[in-house]
């Protein structure tokens, strides 16, 4: 074992003091967004359409969140503090949205506190918690209620640093356990809190100086920390293999048709993306477009980041700073920088979370290091600069008043099909049929496969009835996703509709084999089973249907109920 650090020096008083005023200043700036409403992206199903998040926490409730693989993620964490909220709070957007920011801005205060616990003095401590609290890159993962996740994980990472600095000054195996607990919690927040032990291996570096420079002693001490770790890597093997089987249960993986040397082009391309995000945050956006692979800026990316990485590595031992602080960007964005393409994006401003607080620490320290004399002028720089972040955060809350606010914002910047599918969603619920069916065409236009907008508009034509259109849409839909539950019972109601009750059957009970949770399924099987003069079939759905906490149609209901009084 390394030897044990001297404790950080400082008034614990004070770092207390200042960490809350950090927090305070934090949800004063996100209270603007408190109020917003729901987005119809991923905020449904994690929150508003999901029976057992607006049941609360209760048996059924906890054991959907320790085995559930919706949306394509192991999280029980972050499905139990949803289920919390509505328990505390009730079912409303300002309830999971306060939560969201009061992790955030625990989560940043922690920060400020690890870094002092690690030694690192005032100036630096501040400057690099008040730009992961404060930059514009925060509002997606803080003000989108489906990213709890990013700020649950990110909540137990910096504790997980705090516990891992106490545990650096004096190692023990109580403080061994609190740092290992922390990390199995962020685990079970988001799957990003597989790369913490590798930040973790990189603090031993610095500033916790854990490695011995001697060189007859280096590769011991290295040895050490590695097998010191090594129950952190069972835990990431476990953890994927887990997160895997729930992406691949839910397709979640990207089938777009790209060979392996397209995919590795892009990687660097999304690197020097974030690079410039973080440091000239403009035009963000929910969804950016998906371009194709500009080879010869890849290629001048990949040897930026080359030349980057041998300076850092060269400096390493004069300026560690600079290749632990670059390390830490570079390694923490591995498991999204597209490596393995998933979903229906390439980058993600949520996607800098807990990667950025690299950059920023690099670059602070090495600020710190050049013009270490000029005290008040770098107070004057981190006043001006953190102003201005938390100034254009203020800025950019409105973009996520409501879905259409979202979306409109996200066209300017450029077409994606999903923002199109999901205007378009919004634009329904607000009565324009038209707009809604001309944005489920551009998402088509854009992309041929997107079944999401193929049942959509299969639902506008059904609605207005078009069956045979409507029906062809959601066969389309399904062979693009024949796991997709909601274009089985879409088809089924045209169906039913078109009086085609036994091919609508069909169609209901597959749905709800799919998803059996949705109250409002078995009402449509009931419909269905009415039509076939199956009564008693019919009474058992509805009944099911309320147990679920949904409300029958009462037109069914009293149809049902007549034609059971005529049944001898």
């Amino acid at each position: 074992m390394a030897e044990e650090l001297t404790p950080a020096s400082g008034d614990p008083n004070r770092t207390v003091l200042i960490a809350a005023l950090l927090g305070v200043l934090t949800v004063a700036m996100f209270s603007r967004a408190i109020g917003y409403g729901f987005v119809n992206y991923d905020d449904d199903a994690y929150v508003y359409e999901n029976p057992h998040v607006l049941s609360g926490l209760d048996s059924s409730g906890i054991q959907y969140a320790l085995s559930t693989s919706d949306i394509g993620t192991w999280a029980p964490l972050t499905w139990l503090s949803y289920e919390v909220d509505t328990t505390i709070q009730g079912p409303r957007a300002s309830s999971y949205r306060l939560t969201n920011i009061l992790l955030h801005a625990a989560a940043g205060a922690l920060l400020f506190v690890a870094l002092q616990s690690m030694r690192q003095s005032l100036w630096v401590s501040i400057t690099v918690a008040a730009l992961f609290l404060f930059h514009p890159l925060r509002t997606e993962s803080v003000v989108w209620i489906a990213e709890r996740k990013d700020v649950l994980c990110s909540f137990f990472w910096m504790l997980g640093l705090v516990a891992y600095g106490s545990y650096a000054q004096k190692p023990n195996g109580r403080r061994w356990v609190a740092v290992y607990l922390c990390f199995l919690a962020g685990l079970m927040s988001k799957m990003m809190m597989v790369t913490f032990p590798f930040v973790l291996l990189l603090l031993d570096f610095w500033p916790l100086n854990r490695v011995h420079r001697d060189d007859t002693t280096v590769w011991k001490s290295i040895r050490s920390l590695l097998v010191e770790k090594l129950p952190f890597f069972v835990g990431i093997i476990l953890a994927l293999f887990i997160s895997g089987t729930a992406l691949h249960s839910r397709g979640a993986f990207d089938t777009r048709p790209t060979g392996g040397l397209h995919d590795l082009l892009r990687v660097p391309e999304n690197y020097v993306f974030y690079l410039g995000k973080i440091f000239w945050p403009a035009r963000l956006s929910v969804l950016y477009p998906i371009e194709s692979v500009r080879q010869n800026f890849a290629l001048l990316s990949a040897a930026f980041l080359v030349v980057i990485t041998i300076a850092a590595f060269y400096e390493a031992r004069k300026m560690p700073w600079l290749s632990v602080g670059w390390l830490w960007f570079l390694g923490a964005l591995v498991p999204v920088a597209g490596f393995v393409p998933f979903g229906d994006f390439i980058v993600a401003d949520r996607y800098t979370y807990l990667p950025s607080i690299g950059v920023a620490w690099a670059l602070v320290a090495a600020t710190e290091y050049v013009a270490g004399r000029f005290l008040v002028a770098r107070w004057l720089a981190t006043t001006v600069i953190v102003v201005a972040c938390a100034a254009a955060t203020w800025v950019d809350l409105p973009r996520w008043r409501d879905s259409l606010t979202l979306y409109d914002s996200a066209l300017r910047i450029g077409p994606h099909y999903v923002t199109y599918n999901n205007r378009g969603v919004a634009l329904l619920r607000a009565g324009d049929t038209q707009a809604a069916l001309a944005d489920y065409n551009s998402a088509i236009s854009l992309n041929p496969h997107f079944s999401r907008a193929y049942n959509n508009r299969g639902s506008v034509l059904s609605d207005s009835g078009h069956y045979d259109e409507a029906i062809r849409d959601f066969d389309t839909a399904i062979q693009e996703d024949r796991f997709f539950a909601d274009a089985y019972d879409n088809r089924g109601n045209a169906l039913a509709r078109k009086g085609e009750p036994e091919k609508a059957l069909v169609d209901y009970n597959f749905c709800i084999r799919l998803d059996p949770a949705r109250a409002m399924r078995y009402n449509n099987r009931a419909s269905a089973y009415l039509q076939l003069k199956r009564f008693s079939e019919a009474r058992a759905d509805i009944e099911r249907c309320r147990g679920l906490g949904g409300q029958p149609h009462p037109g069914l209901v009293q149809a049902v109920t007549d034609a059971l009084k005529t049944v001898p």
